[in-house]
């Protein structure tokens, strides 16, 4: 006789008993959930990244072109104040000389002015050349950003002190306070071309490799300083 009172016993979960295409379905419809499809996607995101990331070396050649690139856009960025602070001393010196006309004279203080923002923050050039620049940071790398902060100080605080100075002496000639200040920032625009050069000197030692120069020109001695 059957006891029908007693309880009946569910079949115990055992992956093994079921049929392989019953475990595939299981995976298939894994894969397709929503979630699990984010989330390998993230992983694989992330993974990518943190390689990215790492450090890898470079070789002396690549180095090279970084930062001769580098030097492309410095030049680019200073060659408006360095156009700027050559016409300056060029009117300067003319006008001591006695060799501007009277109608060249009368275009002079605008000129000078144009000059005076070539190399002043008001300049896109200038923006760019503080903002936008950035150096590869190697051995090289770290002498070329040396360079950039001299080039930067060179424009606007060496060559613009010295075009508001020729501003000055040209409404008030041969004023003795000016001229000394104007014979200051000359020896300034000097001493930092060198120390530019010796920067970029520094890294082609490094590199083993020629570099390109700043264009920072080297300005004759003006009269009466």
């Amino acid at each position: 006789m059957i006891d029908r009172t007693a309880p009946l016993e569910s079949p115990s979960y055992d992956p093994g008993s079921m049929s392989a295409s019953s475990l595939s379905s299981m995976k298939v419809v894994l894969y397709r959930r929503p979630w699990f499809l984010i989330t390998v996607a993230v992983i694989v995101v992330l993974a990518v990244s943190i390689i990215s990331d790492l450090p890898h070396p470079i070789t002396k050649a690549e180095d090279a072109t970084a930062q001769n690139a580098s030097m492309k856009q410095i030049n680019t960025d200073i060659g408006p104040c360095v156009f700027a602070v050559k016409e300056a001393f060029s009117f300067y010196q003319q006008d001591v000389s006695g060799k501007l006309s009277s109608s060249n004279l009368a275009q002079v203080p605008s000129l000078l002015v144009g000059d005076q923002t070539a190399c002043s923050f008001t300049s896109g050039s200038i923006y760019d050349l503080t903002n936008n620049i950035q150096v590869l940071d190697t051995k090289a790398g770290k002498n070329i950003d040396h360079m950039l902060s001299v080039v930067v100080l060179w424009s606007t605080s060496d060559a613009l002190a010295a075009i508001e100075d020729i501003q000055y002496l040209f409404n008030h000639p041969g004023d003795k306070k000016k001229l000394q200040n104007l014979s200051r920032e000359e020896g300034l625009l000097t001493k930092d071309r060198t120390l530019a050069l010796n920067y970029v000197a520094r890294a082609e030692k490094i590199l083993g490799i020629n570099l390109k120069q700043p264009i920072m020109p080297v300005l004759a001695r003006l009269s009466g300083t």
